[in-house]
């Protein structure tokens, strides 16, 4: 799975966000002219058109490889500001308040379902007041009939988006979860830390990596066999999660794996190296009422701005050979 698979929910949302800038921009362009030409709704007519003029914008910054997060969010209330105003200014069977119900739609496919939410609760609360203002007194039961019949409506559209999204997103996460976790080990691919350097470099974060290698791992699958070999590799994962977490450790591939420690000193990145090291030796490993003696060489470098990722393994890699050139069951920075 390619990088860009993994953040589809952003993928998802800039296309919505591209269809909506052209497809509503254009709507709106021509419900300008009609609120000219047939209602001379002028004020009502510009604000519109603004909109559609605002539209083509974010429509061409779509094309671009980074744009402004908050397009979305100026969309959508801009958008729902001129159907709310539109309900106000004209009568109900002019049919701009029926717009209203496409809404949850675009609320939960551009804004997620948290922002999406507070967003549909917060239209149909309006739009039932708005409802209100439409009728007399007299019209008592239309009015009741006109609320229970959008509410039926509103609401089912609202309840099929919301779970469409939670499901969307419940399924994304378990994809990225395959995509980025190694079945055996359970610890992060090299794909995760791929995603993780990228993060790392675009905040310039500081960050230790701590480049491992299990020592005589061959002699112990050639000893053991390959289940014995895996249940060595469990281990060892294990012991690196207690001691430096889930999220920053990654198998590169083999008996190699490889720590990413964020704002921590260079003393403590050591002190983190030497507790997981200690902690792989002085942990009893059983196969088959066997004990498998297990010990660690592990390189450390701190990361430096001016150099890319690739440079910092590769200073991490030559400590990492300088502690099994060392004796092995080391630590080298």
């Amino acid at each position: 799975m390619e990088a860009s698979e993994l953040n589809s929910s952003s993928e998802l949302r800039l296309k919505v966000l591209k269809g909506l800038s052209l497809g509503v921009g254009g709507l709106a362009v021509l419900v300008a002219i009609g609120n000219i030409l047939v209602s001379q709704s002028y004020i009502y007519a510009s604000f519109v058109m603004l909109y559609a003029l605002y539209s083509w914008h974010v429509y061409r910054q779509t094309a671009k490889t980074t744009i402004f997060n908050g397009h979305k969010y100026i969309m959508s209330a801009s958008l729902t500001l001129l159907v709310i105003a539109g309900t106000l200014l004209k009568p109900t069977d002019t049919g701009v308040f029926f717009w209203t119900l496409i809404f949850p739609i675009i609320y939960y496919l551009l804004l997620g379902h948290k922002a999406g939410f507070l967003a549909t609760v917060s239209l149909f609360l309006i739009q039932m007041v708005n409802i209100a203002f439409q009728f007399d007194t007299e019209q008592y039961f239309d009015m009741i009939t006109m609320m229970l019949n959008f509410s039926f409506c509103y609401v089912t559209i609202a309840v099929v988006s919301h779970a469409y999204e939670i499901n969307r997103v419940l399924a994304e996460n378990k994809l990225s979860k395959l995509a980025t976790c190694d079945p055996l080990t359970g610890a992060n691919n090299r794909l995760a830390l791929k995603h993780r350097y990228k993060t790392l470099q675009d905040q310039q974060a500081e960050f230790h990596l701590l480049v491992l290698d299990i020592d005589h791992f061959k002699a112990v699958n050639d000893e053991y066999g390959h289940d014995g070999g895996d249940v060595v590799l469990q281990s060892v994962v294990n012991t690196m999660v207690e001691v430096a977490g889930s999220d920053n450790v990654f198998r590169q591939g083999g008996e190699e794996f490889c720590i990413l420690l964020e704002d921590i000193s260079h003393r403590d990145a050591l002190a983190v190296a030497e507790r997981i090291r200690e902690g792989i030796e002085q942990t009893p490993i059983v196969y088959q009422q066997r004990a498998i003696p297990v010990t660690v060489s592990i390189g450390v470098t701190q990361s430096e701005a001016s150099k890319c990722a690739q440079d910092i393994n590769r200073q991490a890699d030559a400590n990492l050979y300088a502690a099994k050139a060392g004796g092995r069951n080391k630590v080298v920075a």
